[in-house]
């Protein structure tokens, strides 16, 4: 970012992280089309990119072999996964499901499932909804 205009860009903090900035060019002080520039010319360094299409197809097929196996393991009412705004897995859990997301009993059953169906499977986030 500083080789492209960009001179008070900051240094990640101690754990490799980039400190999120609101109004980034003005705090900056840079024009918006400097900034954005920059970001385009960074792109493809940036670590956190979105997964490709392909990559989100891949991680829902796990996550729905992940659901099956949640429901097999007794929870019935476990839903399917669904696409969230940026591309990623999400289960969507009624708070009328009649369970408990976050208790020890169904996180059990999660590892289970994540260890039977292996290759790297992680019960993606859960967003419980009223």
């Amino acid at each position: 970012m500083r080789s492209h205009g960009v001179a008070d860009f900051p240094d990640p903090d101690s754990g490799g992280q980039i400190q999120k900035i609101t109004n980034a060019a003005q705090q900056l002080g840079v024009s918006d089309s400097r900034f954005n520039a920059a970001s385009a010319a960074c792109q493809a360094l940036w670590p956190y990119q979105l997964p490709t299409q392909a990559q989100q197809r891949q991680q829902l097929s796990a996550d729905l072999k992940l659901a099956r196996c949640m429901r097999s393991h007794g929870v019935p009412s476990f839903p399917d996964p669904t696409v969230g705004p940026a591309g990623q897995a999400v289960f969507v859990i009624s708070s009328q499901a009649g369970f408990n997301p976050y208790s020890a009993p169904i996180k059990a059953k999660a590892v289970t499932c994540e260890r039977a169906l292996g290759g790297g499977t992680v019960l993606p986030p859960v967003t419980v909804s009223p």
